[in-house]
């Protein structure tokens, strides 16, 4: 399956010439962006995102994930993103060629030519997912007359200084293998990590995995967990700052009425905004409780906190 020309910018792995034609519009107008920084459980499956987008004090506003035309993934796409501003609260947008065509309007350079520009660079090449189901030979197997032409033309690489025949040597020799059917690097037996299937692997290899696959599930696994806790990490500071904020502010805090609580706790959510990011009333009072209480019960917990000095 093709996926588009893949390649590195700015240290990132790009896969396809529209993801890199955005990563030029954002660099034109100084737009500072990171890619495929975090994992999102959203319930049904693990998404990672393309473009992450920060504004000037380096608070991320806004999450863009990059398709092809193909409809179907499109729909699958904006599901997801969707998602994850339902759970997360953050705001998304899908962007195809249509949408980058509008964005490219009035820059002093086109589409096509920065489209142009990364399939013809040297650092690029194609990307395929050409293993397991993806790949196009996957469950086939050969007729014995495409099986005796295939040893024919292995016979006649062999027999030749060609390219392809260096490139054969090669792969043998990364392979472990410097003669054809000969091992010169021994194997031994490992169990996978993840899924407990012994496999074969040279003794000096740090596979860990039996496949990509496996591989990628406890990666998953693992990015999930660091970003759990570092958003259970940021419930504990939000607390911890309103507390502190409280009891700074404690003759504002006692003055405080219920029937005015906005301008008493409009502050406290700006100072919380700027620095953890954090605007939404219901995950800061999930921070304070495990559950959204409401601005009363916020406003009865600093008043106990200037008044009994909990912590």
């Amino acid at each position: 399956m093709n996926r588009g020309y893949a390649g590195f910018y700015k240290g990132y792995y790009l896969r396809s010439s529209y993801e890199y034609a955005y990563a030029k519009f954002l660099d034109y107008h100084s737009i500072s962006w990171k890619y495929e920084l975090d994992i999102f459980d959203i319930g049904y499956r693990i998404y990672k995102p393309d473009f992450f987008l920060y504004n000037s004090k380096n608070n991320l506003y806004k999450i863009v994930e990059i398709k092809s035309r193909n409809e179907i993934e499109k729909a699958k796409a904006q599901k997801a993103l969707s998602a994850i501003e339902n759970l997360f609260e953050i705001k998304t947008e899908l962007i195809s060629y249509k949408e980058l065509l509008s964005l490219y309007i009035g820059l002093p350079f086109s589409l096509n030519s920065i489209i142009t520009e990364w399939i013809s660079s040297e650092n690029t090449t194609i990307n395929k997912s050409a293993f397991g189901e993806l790949n196009g030979h996957y469950n086939r197997t050969h007729t014995l007359e495409t099986r005796s032409r295939i040893g024919k033309n292995t016979k006649k690489i062999w027999a030749s200084d060609s390219i392809a025949k260096q490139n054969m040597v090669e792969g043998l020799r990364k392979s472990g293998l410097s003669q054809k059917g000969k091992v010169k690097t021994p194997r031994e037996k490992r169990q996978c990590t993840e899924c407990a299937k012994t496999f074969i692997v040279m003794i000096s290899s740090t596979q860990k995995f039996c496949s990509q696959t496996c591989a990628g599930n406890s990666a998953i696994r693992n990015a999930t967990v660091a970003y759990v806790n570092k958003r259970n990490q940021i419930k504990e500071d939000i607390k911890k700052y309103i507390i502190q904020w409280s009891r700074q502010n404690k003759e504002i805090v006692l003055a405080a009425t219920f029937n005015k609580i906005s301008p008493t706790l409009s502050p406290l959510l700006r100072d919380i905004q700027d620095q953890f990011g954090v605007k939404d009333l219901r995950v800061i009072c999930n921070a304070v409780f495990g559950q959204d209480r409401g601005r009363k019960e916020l406003l009865k917990f600093m008043n106990h906190v200037c008044n009994e000095k909990i912590c």
